[in-house]
């Protein structure tokens, strides 16, 4: 069994849509290629649409914070690697970037260019929000000095 992100009922593991409140359940057939586990993005999911609240009390915060914890680990590996351009990698350009302006919803099936730019900014912005003052003028500071 699985469990509805929206409203919490119980749902069969191969059910596509929730019997109680009929959102769309995130289902294992479906490929992805982000680094969270489905039951993050269902979670988050059931956050944005106000089912439940960002909880650190519940299991799916946990799976949550581990998927990120992993992800941005991953990411120390581009350390010291300077030929990697991410403009080839991200596809990003002015249009998709215009088309942020538009608050795409990240339930939708959004083009892999777009869902990538609301990604970088989703990040840009936990940056900010999250650290302030001295921290993130040191983290700049430290991204400045790996580019020299």
């Amino acid at each position: 069994m699985i469990e509805c992100p929206y409203c919490g009922a119980d749902a069969e593991d191969d059910a596509r849509y929730c019997d109680r409140c009929g959102e769309r359940l995130s289902g294992a057939t479906e490929p992805r290629d982000g680094f969270l586990h489905r039951s993050s993005i269902q979670y988050l999911q059931g956050v944005r649409h106000g089912a439940r609240p960002l909880d650190p009390e519940v299991a799916y915060h946990d799976q949550l914070l581990a998927d990120v914890r992993a992800g941005l680990a991953d990411f120390s590996h581009l350390t010291a690697v300077e030929e990697l351009d991410l403009h080839e990698v991200l596809d990003i350009d002015d249009d998709t970037l215009a088309d942020l302006g538009d608050a795409p919803d990240p339930d939708t099936d959004l083009e892999p260019d777009v869902r990538q730019a609301l990604g970088v900014a989703a990040l840009v912005a936990l940056l900010e929000n999250s650290y302030d003052g001295t921290t993130l003028d040191e983290i700049r500071a430290q991204a400045a000095s790996m580019d020299e």
